[in-house]
């Protein structure tokens, strides 16, 4: 599907958005994408698909300006694989924004996806330490940064790591991305999953890696001091990130409660415009259902638990 830049309340496009996921996240990334649509917002997006049935690719192909790009079956979690997508030959803008499929678009956010600086990133900081930012891991992401890329700065340029469910760069930094990718492969399980042991250098697996990057290669861009994707210039504008499992797809938490009026929107939006049906609608997002996902929602991390050990205990059984 072409894919060229188009018009919007903000000018001419200068950004191309993209996302990814396994089949699990298909729901989340037509949410995503969604969201996107019904707020104006018709940049030009690059999907990353993992395992996605036929019937998943044509809903997030119908939502216009979507290319779809095959993610082989790959041992390692699908978010080791952002930098590559980033730099991929369908992004033709000068800026890329990663967005993650667990998230949605409140309002026209247009504005916080082109950076103002083209040397900065725009990349959330954590507010506080976290408790995987100590002297021994610092001291791991220096020597491991140092070896693989052939410098490292004596110490950290900042006291504390990013958070990386959104990030906007300008396409000037591809090689930055590329040691992205780079150090991920060699710092990394070739199993890895989305995090790892706690303790862990590289606890938060992608995200770890592009914190010691950021932190302790001294060709790396700078952080924007202003991150503003999270509401902090303009309350009713903002990337809303379902941070915690299950995912409101899947089941609704306590946490993700306050994201109910957003997600429920897009589903209003997307059933409108035929793009699906609502017997086709995972049950926790039929609006019918609402009342038993939200009694439940305090118990769904440990429902859900149960449920993805009993698919892994089948899927042994099986093998």
């Amino acid at each position: 599907m072409d894919c060229n830049p188009v018009m919007n309340t903000v000018g001419e496009i200068e950004t191309t958005i993209v996302t990814a996921g396994d089949r699990a996240f298909a729901w989340g990334s037509l949410l995503l994408v969604a969201s996107m649509r019904m707020n104006g917002m018709r940049h030009p997006v690059v999907v990353g698909t993992m395992d996605w049935t036929d019937e998943q690719k044509r809903r997030i192909l119908s939502l216009g300006g979507v290319i779809i790009r095959e993610l082989a079956k790959d041992r390692r979690c699908v978010a080791c694989q952002k930098p590559m997508l980033m730099t991929c030959e369908d992004v033709k803008t000068p800026w890329v924004c990663w967005a993650d499929s667990d998230g949605a678009f409140v309002g026209d956010c247009s504005e916080w996806l082109k950076g103002e600086n083209e040397d900065e990133i725009a990349i959330r900081k954590y507010s506080s330490v976290p408790p995987d930012f100590t002297q021994a891991n610092l001291a791991v992401w220096k020597r491991d940064v140092e070896r693989i890329c052939g410098e490292a700065n004596d110490k950290s340029r900042y006291e504390t790591r990013v958070n990386a469910p959104f990030i906007v760069i300008h396409t000037k930094w591809r090689d930055f991305l590329n040691a992205w990718t780079r150090q991920m492969e060699e710092v990394l399980p070739g199993d890895v999953e989305i995090i790892m042991k706690k303790g862990s250098p590289y606890y938060q697996t992608d995200e770890s890696v592009l914190g010691s990057l950021l932190c302790f290669l001294p060709s790396a861009p700078r952080i924007a001091e202003n991150y503003k994707a999270n509401g902090s210039a303009d309350k009713t504008r903002y990337f809303a990130h379902f941070a915690y499992n299950p995912k409101p797809w899947q089941m609704w938490n306590s946490y993700s409660l306050k994201w109910r009026d957003i997600v429920s929107k897009t589903v209003a939006w997307l059933l409108e415009k035929g793009i699906v049906t609502e017997s086709e609608l995972p049950g926790a997002l039929r609006p019918g259902l609402w009342r038993f996902w939200r009694a439940i929602a305090p118990v769904a991390p440990w429902v859900w638990r149960g449920i993805k050990l009993k698919r892994r205990m089948l899927a042994k059984l099986r093998g």
